[in-house]
């Protein structure tokens, strides 16, 4: 009996025993500092923090104007745009990615209305770029495990230096890096 068991034991006291590595999540593009005019396409990487031993699930690419001032519930919690929610393959969460990030991300023009809202101008504005991430790793938790990773951005820089805006062409040669 106990030379049926051996097997299931040893590897349940290496995997107690084995520590969790996970991939950092990061927003390799665009990077801190990166400006983008309104309405101008940017390169959008990011690396995900699934691993051999690490789930994702999903990924929300969102975008604030401000950061939020607290984690409580408001009316007027937070501004900003949602790019979307996408996933990346990993076995065994995900065999094929149904939603793939793509290359790169428009950024939006917030002189513009939508609907019933108003548009306002700003140039030379820090805004956030965050990815919220849906993962597991193995250890006990109530409902998958959320990472964040930010990056700040210039939004309509007024500088000599140029507002990023990829064609097809460059944002393949930026995601290359």
């Amino acid at each position: 009996m106990f030379l049926k068991l051996a097997p299931s034991l040893v590897l349940a006291l290496v995997w107690a025993f084995t520590p969790i590595h996970a991939t950092t999540p990061t927003i390799v593009l665009p990077a801190n500092g990166t400006k983008v005019a309104p309405g101008a396409q940017f390169a959008f990487k990011y690396d995900s923090i699934a691993d051999s031993t690490v789930s994702s699930y999903n990924f929300t690419v969102v975008l604030f104007t401000q950061l939020p001032s607290s984690f409580a519930e408001s009316s007027n919690y937070a501004a900003g745009y949602t790019f979307g929610q996408f996933d990346v393959a990993n076995y065994p969460a995900i065999p094929y990615a149904q939603h793939p990030a793509p290359p790169f991300l428009v950024m939006p023009d917030f002189s513009k209305s939508l609907g019933w809202g108003m548009g306002a101008s700003i140039s030379d504005a820090t805004f956030y770029l965050a990815v919220f991430e849906e993962y597991a790793n193995g250890q006990p938790s109530v409902g998958p495990r959320i990472s964040l990773s930010i990056n700040e951005i210039v939004y309509n820089s007024t500088s000599a230096e140029e507002n990023q805006d990829y064609g097809e062409t460059e944002a393949q040669t930026a995601l290359s890096l």
